[in-house]
């Protein structure tokens, strides 16, 4: 006799694309559990993968630099790195830099991939937080990590040495804390929510105001028929704590080194990268991709359509608007993409069906859930920079980029100018020199440089960004700015040669270091 264990799957899940989407749907089997782990391990692991360079990328020595430039002389208020004193700055992430130079000073560029594990295993808990506050029962443990792939995604490939990973669970947390408070009218949930905003504000400002959007999601009701059948009166009454709350999110949102400098951080900063659309991912998703964000839309529209369907349920209105919200920022900046990604795999887990009660915190079997999120996350980055290890004759990124540009920078600390001005070809090799402690005449974090108008000042990014316009616009940009030395490619460096008058100091196997003889 044939057992249920045993009994052949139905026709729709024989075909393997469809046992994908469809698995979530059915009461699991042990084998059904196996295959959404490792379903679940695969889609992050692949986020992390498309990465390309494991935990290093373009920004890696600058957060490096300030995190060291806070622990030695405190924080900042006027931009070390700048040839004028004069000119402010705000680091809107200086409580990450500070813990990514710890984990450096602890233990090298393995402390920074250390260090980026913890975050995705932080960003993993804080997705399953939010999941399960969506009801008083939750999701099998298979169905759980599968909606966590979900999420991870897409938003696994900003999780590095960026503190992006700090807003995605700032995000989630804020999620959670309004299903919570939504489904048990315990308005005490509320109360975390100033506390999440000055978490954010000091990891990064930048994105602080995010969690406020989010929780005013939740003044609205989870369906709009509410309106017809619900007095406004009531309504208010019902709304009245978490209105307060976000008025408490506001006020702490001052709550940083910089204080209102650092709250309108989040405003003082749009549109500068955004200038001369010259960082690819603050390009509209389909320019910056060149068509592949379809992709990361279908993963992230196609399961919590299936689930709507299958399940005959809405997206509660606050969530709705959230997913909308979130793909409407992608569309018109790439870098949004990871709220996208968690938005709707926090969609997708809220129309799933629940099939077992949750487990207290402290049992034996919730902690091995845990411990099993926090595996899945950090596999990710591990599996990232082993990647990269393997592909560069092992050789991590941040060392094959240390050497290639190294032996350059000495040769101008020893070349005899008193803070000479340097052009790099690749503004990349800007944080690098920052690292070394160098002034740069502007980095690839152009609000810290875009102040037009103080003190009778234009932004050095934008006008390197207006040089790069045309050959002739670059010439007259390099004329005019005095520089003593310039890093550029073996390719284009008989260019710069002919037409500047340069002489060749040194050179690597990629980059050329050239001095103006003038």
């Amino acid at each position: 006799m044939t057992t249920e264990s045993e009994a052949p799957l139905a026709w729709p899940f024989r075909i393997p694309v469809l046992r994908v989407f469809l698995l979530p749907f059915v009461q699991t089997r042990k084998r059904d559990r196996l295959l959404l782990v490792l379903l679940a391990c695969i889609m992050s692991t692949a986020g992390f993968l498309m990465q390309g360079n494991g935990s290093y990328d373009s920004d890696g020595w600058f957060l490096l630099a300030t995190g060291r430039e806070i622990v030695k002389n405190g924080i900042p208020y006027a931009n070390p790195w700048s040839f004028s004193s004069y000119r402010p700055i705000v680091i809107q992430q200086w409580l990450h830099d500070v813990l990514l130079y710890g984990s450096y000073t602890l233990a090298g560029y393995a402390g920074t991939i250390l260090y980026q594990a913890i975050l995705a295993a932080l960003v993993a808990l804080a997705i399953a937080f939010a999941i399960r506050g969506f009801d008083d029962r939750s999701l099998t443990l298979p169905r759980l990590l599968f909606c966590i792939g979900l999420a991870l995604f897409g938003a696994g490939i900003y999780i590095s040495v960026r503190p992006t990973a700090w807003s995605m669970a700032c995000m989630c947390l804020t999620i959670g804390i309004c299903t919570r408070w939504r489904r048990t009218g315990n308005w005490r949930y509320l109360m975390a929510l100033p506390a999440i905003t000055v978490l954010h504000v000091n990891m990064q400002s930048a994105m602080w105001l995010l969690d406020v959007f989010i929780a005013g999601c939740f003044l609205l009701p989870d369906d709009l028929s509410k309106f017809k059948t619900v007095t406004p009166e009531e309504m208010l009454s019902e709304i009245f704590p978490l209105s307060i709350a976000l008025v408490a999110m506001l006020v702490a949102s001052f709550a940083n080194p910089y204080g209102v400098d650092g709250a309108r951080y989040v405003i003082t900063s749009m549109g500068a990268a955004s200038y001369g659309n010259v960082i690819s991912e603050m390009k509209p998703a389909f320019e910056a991709t060149k068509g592949f964000c379809v992709i990361f839309f279908a993963v992230g529209i196609i399961p919590t359509a299936l689930a709507a369907a299958f399940c005959h349920k809405r997206i509660d209105l606050p969530m709705l608007v959230i997913v909308l919200a979130t793909f409407i920022a992608t569309m018109l900046h790439w870098r949004n993409v990871w709220t996208f990604s968690i938005a709707c795999a926090l969609a997708f887990a809220s129309m799933l069906p629940k099939t077992e009660n949750p487990l207290p915190l402290k049992s034996p079997e919730a902690a091995k859930a845990v411990a099993l999120i926090a595996l899945l996350a950090a596999i990710g980055p591990i599996a990232a920079n082993c990647y990269v290890c393997a592909t560069n004759g092992g050789q991590s990124c941040w060392i094959s980029s240390e050497r290639s540009a190294d032996s350059l920078v000495k040769e101008i600390d020893e070349g005899g100018f008193y803070d000479p001005v340097v052009y790099a070809e690749d503004p990349v090799i800007y944080n690098y020199l920052e690292w070394k402690g160098m002034k740069v005449p502007f980095d690839l974090r152009p609000e810290l440089w875009d102040e037009k108008g103080v003190m009778g000042t234009t932004s050095p990014y934008r006008d390197y960004v207006d040089g790069m316009q045309s050959k002739k616009a670059k010439l007259s940009y390099l004329t005019s700015n005095g520089f003593d030395y310039y890093i550029v490619s073996k390719d284009s460096a008989h260019w710069y040669e002919n037409n500047l008058s340069l002489k060749v100091v040194h050179a690597t196997d990629t980059l050329v270091l050239l001095e103006n003889e003038g």
